[in-house]
């Protein structure tokens, strides 16, 4: 399944950006993966700044500055916008960052960040269970009238679990990966430090989002146990 699932996606990029493809729909690549497709309708200059103007698959109308622009494909032609140019901040060459836009495209393709997902929402549904948890040591030393509980949902929440998802956050900033040849599609940039760069941009800011999505579900569900029980 794996293997039919990369084929797929490599004959589509094939497609998006060989110059043999017969397809007639245009698309933009963006120096950060994504790509545009849809109807490229003209070029123009906006606030000193070159855009290229589109209509996409959607039939939405809009326009991308040519700075954000590694290439685009027109009448089964394809044209590199992206040139070096120190003084504006593009210091690779179009070689190096052709090698950086597909390792991007290939993360937004084909990474899956599960392992952020899941570990940030057991993080903020621990933190919630933890924080509302009441031990029989903190029962029996209550002073209260009445005698205390022990147990889960038998404590007021703090504000500890909403630290939980900065962290979890800023924790899946640092850790790096190998890339396995056959979970990429452009096989032929694998060992590419440039296309390595690419790749783990995008791959850390999904693990990011996700851990933060992951672990906020997760201090929400702690929450909304505790108040479905009390």
């Amino acid at each position: 399944m794996l293997m039919k699932q990369l084929f797929l996606l490599s004959w589509t990029s094939f497609l998006i950006f060989s110059g043999y493809s017969q397809s007639s729909i245009d698309s933009i690549l963006l120096l950060n993966g994504k790509v545009i497709e849809g109807k490229i309708t003209g070029f123009a200059e906006v606030k000193n700044d070159s855009v290229i103007k589109y209509t996409d698959v959607a039939g939405k109308q809009g326009e991308v500055a040519n700075y954000r622009v590694f290439s685009y494909y027109k009448d089964k032609k394809q044209k590199v916008v992206y040139r070096r140019d120190e003084f504006s901040g593009n210091y690779l060459s179009v070689t190096e960052t052709k090698a950086v836009t597909y390792g991007s495209y290939d993360a937004r393709q084909t990474f899956k960040p599960h392992v952020a997902l899941w570990t940030g929402f057991a993080l903020g549904l621990g933190a919630s269970l933890t924080d509302t948890y009441l031990s029989k040591k903190e029962a029996a030393n209550a002073d209260t009238v009445e005698p205390l509980t022990p147990g889960f949902f038998k404590r007021s929440p703090s504000w500890f679990p909403f630290l939980v998802p900065p962290v979890v956050t800023v924790s899946w900033a640092f850790p790096t990966f190998k890339l396995k040849k056959k979970k990429i599609i452009h096989g032929e940039y694998y060992n590419d430090e440039n296309f390595y760069r690419g790749y783990h941009r995008i791959a850390k800011q999904k693990r990011m989002l996700s851990g933060l999505g992951g672990s906020i579900a997760g201090v929400a569900v702690g929450m909304g146990l505790y108040y479905i029980v009390n």
